[in-house]
């Protein structure tokens, strides 16, 4: 298989232009289960500070029509949770001051710069 240099030009000229289109609560399309869990995850995991149950709050999703057993919401609560927790690391990070390294070019200091003195050395 080949392509030609054609082709390859307008991938460069169209790609850098391009959107991902992200699932958002406009308009009315399907989602996932998984999808909904994580737009729902904030309401979900206050609920669940509350008092509310996995299972309880799977038999709530139920009674909309989002039939899901308490272990697989339980397993997508617990994605949404470490994607929560991903995105604020790295804001974290981001935002944070970075540790500046010293070049490699730069001699390591010597041990005996930072030993105690001994008795003969302070005599």
């Amino acid at each position: 298989m080949s392509t030609n240099t054609e082709t390859v030009r307008k991938i460069l000229a169209e790609f850098p232009n391009l959107q991902n289109e992200k699932k958002t609560l406009e308009g009315n399309h399907e989602m996932t289960f998984r999808e909904a869990i994580r737009a729902l995850y904030p309401t979900l995991r206050d609920m669940k500070k509350r008092g509310f149950s996995t299972k309880d709050l799977a038999e709530k999703l139920d009674e909309y029509g989002i039939n899901i057993k308490p272990t697989t919401f339980s397993k997508y609560l617990n994605e949404a949770e470490q994607d929560e927790i991903l995105k604020r690391n790295r804001v974290r990070i981001t935002s944070s001051t970075r540790r500046v390294k010293k070049p490699a070019s730069q001699p390591a200091t010597p041990a005996t710069d930072h030993a105690p003195a001994t008795p003969s050395e302070t005599e």
